[in-house]
């Protein structure tokens, strides 16, 4: 725990300033052990799913609220309300199941959600299994929502995890596979 807290303020430093980062994760993230977290830009992190003691090292650095994009029904999820509750965190869910679930509606949720969470001050946790879904649906509300080209939207949502999810973003766009 204590070498967590030590690692805090070098994951917690400001990454940049404005709507997305082009840098990588601080370093000395991965030894927090939270699997594929990525800085999208000074506050908003994205990662597959992390633990409760993830949740609490994340807490005691800055971070003020998790949205979650599993849903409560996929196994290894449904616990992470309780636990966020528990440390004072907001928590918001927002079931993204597949690549059915990537949408201009499901992004625009996405956008009203950290729209939401950053009013509150603080940073944001998005996360699913793996990055995947967060990486997809973070291209999409870049494309949708903050007026990127398919191009930087597709690169945006590929530096934040995106992978399988990819075809269908791509489809979304109106890219053309490579």
């Amino acid at each position: 725990m204590l070498k967590t807290l030590l690692i805090l303020p070098l994951l917690f430093a400001p990454a940049c300033s404005g709507p997305a980062s082009t840098e990588a994760t601080p370093s000395g993230v991965q030894e927090l052990g939270i699997p594929n977290l990525v800085a999208v830009d000074a506050r908003l992190f994205s990662s597959g799913q992390p633990s409760p003691a993830h949740l609490a090292a994340l807490s005691a650095g800055g971070v003020q609220h998790v949205i979650q994009l599993r849903p409560a029904t996929e196994t290894g999820s449904g616990w992470e309300e309780q636990r966020t509750a528990e440390l004072g965190l907001g928590f918001t869910r927002i079931p993204i199941a597949g690549n059915d679930d990537m949408t201009e509606e499901n992004a625009r949720r996405l956008d009203r959600a950290l729209a939401e969470a950053q009013a509150e001050g603080g940073r944001v946790l998005l996360s699913c299994a793996s990055g995947n879904r967060c990486g997809g649906l973070l291209a999409l509300r870049a494309f949708y929502c903050q007026g990127a080209t398919p191009k930087d939207a597709l690169a945006l949502g590929k530096r934040a995890g995106m992978t399988r999810t990819e075809p269908a973003v791509r489809r979304l766009l109106g890219l053309t596979e490579e």
